[in-house]
C-alpha cells in the first residue's frame, strides 16, 4: 500500500530527526536542475525555516552566491514507523558561513508525504527459529508489524526474493507461535543478510496478539520506544 498525503509543517517536523541525511536539489526558475547532492539537517524553527548543512561543492558555492529566484527541493525519509518519504519545496532565505556553512530554507505551509507501508513497524530484538526449505537456523527478528517483519541472519545463507519462509517465536506465549510469509527483499547488511517478509493472509489476529505481547513484555528496542511516531509491511 502506497499513499500520498499533504501534511502541515507543524505535524511533519517532529518526524524529522536532527542529523538526518537528506537530498538537496537546486533548480532554476524554469525547473532545470542546477545542483543535486546530500546534506544533513542541523535544526529548524517551526513556521520559519530549516537549517541544512551546505554540501561541499565548488559549483554549488557559485550558485549560492546569487540564489534569488531558485527553487529548493529537499527530500528524505521521516522517522515515522510507516516509512514515509517526503518532498519539501521552497526557497533559500539565507546562506550562512558561521559557526559553520549552513543554508536556511523557508518552511512552506505543507509538505508532501508518500507513505510506503500500510502498517506501522516497530523495532524488535528477539532470537527466532527460521525454517527455509526444511532448513532450520537461528535468526534475529529486528522489526515487526501487523503485515510483516524484518529478519537478520548470517549472510552465508542463500535466500532469494519470492521464497516462502516460516519462523517460530518461543517463550512469548505458553506455546510457540509460528508465522509464514514471502520474502519481498533480501539485502546484505553489514555481516548479515536482512530479509523483508510479508505475512500470508489470515495471520492478522496472531500478528496483533504477538505485537501486543512484545509491547507488554518490553521486547521493543529503545530506538523504537523513544519515538512517538517511529522492513516489508
Amino acid at each position: 500500500m502506497k499513499t500520498t498525503n499533504i501534511l502541515s509543517t507543524a505535524t511533519f517536523l517532529p518526524t524529522l530527526p536532527i542529523g538526518a541525511t537528506l537530498t538537496f536539489e537546486l533548480r532554476y526558475a524554469d525547473q532545470i536542475k542546477a545542483f543535486a547532492g546530500a546534506t544533513r539537517l542541523i535544526g529548524y524553527r517551526d513556521k520559519k525555516y530549516i537549517l541544512l548543512e551546505t554540501p561541499c561543492d565548488p559549483e554549488l558555492t557559485q550558485l549560492l552566491a546569487e540564489p534569488a529566484g531558485m527553487q529548493v527541493v529537499v527530500r528524505g525519509l521521516t522517522s515515522s514507523r510507516y516509512g514515509e518519504i517526503f518532498a519539501l519545496k521552497s526557497h533559500i532565505l539565507s546562506v550562512l558561513h558561521r559557526p559553520e556553512k549552513m543554508i536556511a530554507i523557508a518552511l512552506p505551509p505543507s509538505v508532501s508525504i508518500h507513505r510506503m507501508r500500510e502498517y506501522p513497524r516497530f523495532n524488535v530484538s528477539r532470537i527466532i527459529h527460521l525454517d527455509i526449505d526444511e532448513r532450520n537456523t537461528l535468526a534475529k527478528l529486528i522489526n515487526f508489524s501487523l503485515g510483516g517483519c524484518a529478519i537478520r541472519l548470517s549472510n552465508n545463507q542463500f535466500i532469494d526474493v519470492g521464497e516462502t519462509v516460516r519462523f517460530t517465536i518461543n517463550g512469548l506465549f505458553n506455546t510457540p507461535v509460528e508465522f509464514e510469509g514471502d520474502v519481498k527483499s533480501a539485502v546484505i547488511n553489514g555481516d548479515g543478510l536482512q530479509l523483508g517478509i510479508k505475512f500470508r493472509e489470515g495471520v492478522s489476529e496472531l500478528a496483533y496478539e504477538t505485537l501486543a505481547k512484545l509491547i507488554l513484555t518490553s521486547e521493543l528496542t529503545e530506538a523504537s520506544s523513544a519515538q512517538t511516531s517511529p522492513t516489508v509491511q
